[in-house]
């Protein structure tokens, strides 16, 4: 294997790098696709361990806000202690949640390079993912002004949660667990968050009850978290649907975007 193919001194811990992909590459070589991944994994550790790499594995970590976990990861390697390993057997190229994932490692392990590696193809795949920690501003889209004027205190502490979670965490995790850490943040701040409950209808007929992907704010505000990904019209029209189900005039998404955290204020 061409030496260039893999290093390049200009790139994060260039040496350390083409040593984890000739790993990776060895073992790709020898087992071949079709195994489990628990296969690769036990593999890529014998074949860093060979190249007298440390490798640390399935090494946990919880996610605390307000001195309470919110979240826990689980990475597959941490090898030379400088860069984590996340291995996959499909046999499509990587989705946006695999980054996600292994970005929320990143952020949450303090480490600045990550490495995706696919073994479920004919032909090894892997990308190097970088992260730098960003702090982040916040700004304000939509209705919002409009909700500060209709209900300015639960705005303000809407406001104040959101300043605080960029205060201690930064952007960078994914959706789910931006979503958690806000609402134990919003819980700090009294607003009563919880995950709404409706159920949709048709002609008249009602059907089951079911649990939303959204935070409910004292009865008055709905939010829906996303991240990284701008706004798009179909999140828009799904936060208003809740909120039509739901019977609650305002509603607020909040987006923890690669620079900013924007809250687009809705009304009905």
């Amino acid at each position: 294997m061409p030496k260039h193919e893999t290093y390049n001194p200009d790139l994060l811990h260039p040496e350390l790098s083409h040593q984890i992909i000739g790993a990776a590459f060895d073992v790709h070589n020898e087992l071949g696709p079709g195994w489990d991944e628990r296969d690769y994994h036990r593999a890529m550790l014998n074949a860093l361990r060979t190249r007298d790499l440390t490798a640390e594995s399935h090494l946990s970590k919880r996610l605390m806000h307000r001195d309470e976990p919110v979240d826990e990861f689980e990475l597959d390697i941490l090898a030379g202690n400088r860069v984590i390993l996340e291995f996959k057997h499909i046999r499509t190229g990587f989705a946006s949640q695999h980054y996600t994932q292994l970005i929320n490692y990143l952020k949450c392990w303090e480490k600045d390079l990550g490495i995706l590696i696919n073994f479920g193809l004919e032909r090894l795949s892997y990308k190097r993912v970088p992260h730098t920690p960003v702090s982040g501003e916040i700004c304000f889209e939509g209705y919002w002004d409009s909700i500060e004027l209709q209900m300015p205190d639960i705005a303000e502490k809407i406001r104040a949660s959101c300043k605080n979670v960029l205060a201690l965490h930064g952007l960078g995790y994914g959706a789910e667990s931006s979503k958690k850490i806000l609402l134990r943040e919003l819980t700090g701040q009294n607003l009563n968050p919880r995950a709404p409950e409706a159920a949709p209808s048709f002609n008249g007929v009602v059907f089951e009850q079911r649990v939303l992907d959204s935070v409910l704010v004292d009865k008055n505000i709905l939010l829906s978290v996303t991240a990284f990904e701008d706004t798009t019209a179909m999140e828009l029209a799904r936060l208003r649907s809740g909120m039509k189900h739901l019977s609650v005039p305002a509603g607020v998404l909040l987006n923890f975007g690669k620079s900013k955290l924007t809250l687009r204020g809705v009304l009905l």
